[in-house]
């Protein structure tokens, strides 16, 4: 099925379900199963009265394809994090070689909006605002579309760690000086500086809610532990 998709392309439409049925030597039954997938990932899309068209993937099809994933296979979310960070890294690397001042420019608005934050909410909001101008400043449109879909899967855990940062008295401050140092080392155009400053963010955050409570991807695990023991 997935050849089929990939030979009609973007925009394309499919053939009839008899017909294709016929092509992949599958039973009408079967075939639906198949594009009622597809079409829940966001890679088909039905028109009543028109027919089933190919559309580009969005990040959350795949970070619902992540979720079932994660499930399916026992992957925990610790792992995806690592897969986050390698992500986040490399981003930084490419953002430091390509060297767009109007990209990372981007990247210091949020830093400043950072600095000025007056509550919680906002802080967070650049956070997120940050992290996003760091992967357009990649350039890199493969690097940007895994982050988005990461986020999304992610999303509980770094919700649970910002509720976490804000029980601490420096938060805000250790927010600035971490995405500030991600900024500068970017804009030096030093692809190790960039790398070991995301490494550094990521250490320091891991460092500072620890004493607060663990790692924020454990939170999913904990939760279902204290559903079920309450039962």
């Amino acid at each position: 099925m997935i050849d089929v998709v990939r030979e009609i392309g973007l925009g394309g439409r499919l053939p009839s379900e008899r017909l294709l049925a016929e092509r992949l030597g599958v039973s009408r039954t079967a075939l639906r199963d198949r594009l009622q997938l597809l079409e829940a990932f966001g890679v088909l899309r039905r028109v009543t009265g028109s027919g089933t068209y190919v559309q580009a993937l969005d990040p959350e099809g795949l970070a619902f394809a992540l979720d079932i994933g994660t499930n399916a296979s026992g992957l925990d979310l610790p792992s995806l994090h690592s897969v986050r960070v390698g992500l986040e890294r490399q981003a930084a690397i490419e953002a430091a070689i390509n060297g767009d001042p109007v990209l990372q420019a981007h990247m210091r608005r949020q830093v400043l909006v950072m600095e000025r934050a007056t509550d919680p909410e906002e802080l967070d909001r650049a956070d997120l605002a940050f992290h996003a101008a760091l992967f357009e400043a990649s350039e890199n449109p493969a690097l940007v579309f895994f982050s988005q879909a990461l986020v999304h899967a992610l999303r509980e855990s770094i919700l649970e760690r910002r509720y976490r940062m804000r029980e601490l008295a420096h938060d805000r401050d250790l927010m600035v000086n971490t995405h500030n140092s991600i900024h500068r080392a970017v804009e030096s155009g030093s692809p190790a500086a960039a790398a070991a400053a995301v490494d550094a963010h990521f250490s320091a955050f891991q460092k500072a809610t620890d004493p607060v409570g663990g790692w924020p991807a454990d939170v999913t695990a904990r939760r279902k532990t204290e559903s079920n023991s309450s039962r």
